[in-house]
């Protein structure tokens, strides 16, 4: 029989079959996606960290909750740790660990099954690199993974306790010194609760910043977290045997505070590396070799600042053009022109030099400001146009020496706007060194920011209500039938469907349709139905009159 569309298909398939479903071999790349998704699932080191839409929705919820006024404190016991089942029992607006636990597992049964069963049925290779592709991804441990400003604030308070109980007058010292004595572990928010990471990234940046003003300022909170570790490292022992026979050793929560910071430290350190340096870490060098006794007075540092600062702004001058040498390489600007056109002083003009006996603006010859700007936009400057080029030899005339990179020119002007203020008889210079501190932490915390802001992007839904709603398609418009053609679409279960596979067939631009295995042009076939029709239903008109 014709097969006019693939619903057709399956409602034929289906009545034939009766209640064994027709199901169509996997694709292999079908296949491929099921193997990987279930090593995803199941196999790998964090498997148990992922498919936990249920938790994050939860955390969302009491963060409305926090937000909206309601008070979180008589759930939440002295470790910091939220009392989930209460709060669920209480308020009927969250859900238990048990009923979370228990969704999660079934959507893993739900997926485990599906994607066996396309693995059995599909392409042995597809298999092969679907695995292969959701193994490489393992981080092996967790201990390989990004630690969270959460858990760093936790090993800190952890690591405070350790040294302050201990009775050990250097640990003391230690522990004062790091400005970590305020952060007995008492914190008031469950570290997966999503209203925690302000809150505790305030904590470390405050910290940071009163540990930086008694030395070891460089390097903001990357610096002082490598500093805490080393520091503390010689007061916690070592790791204690728990087990003779295989030599395994179980870290105390001491041990794991440090290695949770210096591994929190070198994280934050690399993504800084690949940032543009600070003008901070330079300054702050020498704040910290007078807190390590290397200068007598605070003014001793003040002076090297200055001097390692103007030696800079030479170093980024001499690796970039400034505009008044690039204008003069490339043609000049004719200074009658110019003083026609905007009203520049030519005596002014005539104050700036260019390079290599090449001058700027010219007697004779050069840009005029318009054909400068065409020049200009030759080179990549697209939106340059004639006012902006008045307005950059303006620039030029009050400043011959600014850079041609405005990187290098903001970065310039942002030294020597440290050179000036060091330079200031009334700068008070404890005062400016704490502002600097302030700045460089402050720098890492918008990284920190920026880390949490994406680590939220990937663990939120990737799909929403909307993009699960099919658009419905206009109803298709009424194909003409007999009466006969009507009762035998009733008879076959095909009437719901034949207006929108007339409708479809009628879109296609090349018509075939399938009849006893073979395909066969569909207009020439669809006219010889509709010529027996017509006979069948003229001799059922001359029968039944």
């Amino acid at each position: 029989m014709p097969i006019l569309s693939n619903q057709d298909q399956r409602d034929y398939y289906q009545n034939l079959l009766g209640p064994q479903e027709f199901r169509e071999n996997p694709t292999f790349f079908e296949t491929m996606g099921s193997a990987f998704g279930f090593v995803i699932d199941e196999e790998l080191s964090v498997s148990s960290l992922l498919n936990r839409q249920g938790y994050d929705d939860r955390n969302q919820q009491i963060f409305k909750m926090s937000n909206e006024g309601f008070d979180l404190n008589p759930y939440t016991d002295i470790t910091g740790e939220l009392d989930y089942d209460r709060l669920a029992e209480d308020t009927g607006l969250i859900k238990t660990n048990r009923e979370l636990y228990d969704e999660r597992t079934e959507i893993l049964r739900k997926r485990r099954e599906e994607n066996q069963d396309v693995i059995e049925r599909g392409n042995g290779f597809a298999q092969f690199l679907g695995s292969m592709g959701g193994y490489m991804l393992d981080p092996i441990n967790v201990a390989t993974m990004g630690i969270g400003v959460g858990t760093a604030y936790k090993g800190m308070s952890t690591l405070s306790q350790a040294l302050i109980t201990g009775r050990n007058t250097a640990a003391i010292a230690v522990a004062s010194e790091s400005a970590i004595q305020p952060l007995v572990y008492k914190h008031k928010h469950d570290i997966n609760s999503p209203y925690e990471f302000e809150d505790a990234l305030m904590a470390i940046g405050t910290t940071a910043i009163g540990a930086g003003l008694l030395g070891g300022a460089v390097g903001g909170i990357s610096g002082y977290f490598r500093n805490l570790s080393k520091n503390a490292s010689e007061f916690v022992g070592p790791p204690k045997p728990t087990d003779k026979i295989n030599a395994e050793v179980r870290l105390t929560p001491e041990q794991e505070s440090i290695n949770i910071l210096d591994r929190m430290g070198t994280q934050l350190a690399e993504q800084k590396a690949a940032l543009p340096a600070r003008i901070e870490d330079d300054i702050l060098k020498e704040y910290d070799a007078f807190q390590n006794k290397e200068y007598v007075k605070l003014e001793d540092a003040r002076d090297a600042t200055i001097v390692k600062l103007e030696k800079k702004i030479t170093t980024i001058k001499k690796e970039n053009e400034t505009w008044a040498r690039w204008i003069a390489e490339n043609g000049g600007v004719n200074r009658q022109q110019l003083a026609n056109e905007a009203g520049f002083d030519i005596a002014d003009m005539q104050k700036i030099a260019g390079g290599f006996g090449k001058p700027v603006f010219r007697k004779t010859g050069g840009y005029s400001p318009d054909l400068l700007a065409e020049r200009l936009r030759e080179v990549g400057y697209d939106a340059m146009d004639m006012n902006d080029a008045i307005d950059l030899l303006d620039s030029i005339i009050r400043n011959p020496k600014i850079l041609k990179d405005p990187t290098a020119q903001v970065e310039i002007d942002n030294i020597n706007m440290h050179i000036n203020e060091l330079s200031d008889n009334n700068t008070v210079l404890e005062e400016y060194y704490g502002q600097v501190i302030r700045s460089n932490v402050e720098k890492d915390m918008d990284i920190f920011r920026q880390n949490k802001e994406f680590e939220n992007q990937m663990n939120g839904p990737t799909l929403t209500y909307d993009d699960y709603v099919v658009s419905q398609l206009p109803p298709a418009p009424i194909a003409t039938k007999t009466s006969l053609q009507k009762e035998q679409l009733d008879f076959e279960g095909l009437s719901a469907n034949y207006n929108r596979d007339i409708a479809d067939f009628e879109a296609q631009e090349i018509r075939r349709v399938l009849v006893d295995g073979k395909l066969i042009d569909g207009d020439e076939y669809m006219k010889s139905l509709d010529d027996q029709i017509e006979g069948i239903e003229s001799v059922r008109v001359c029968a039944l009159g």
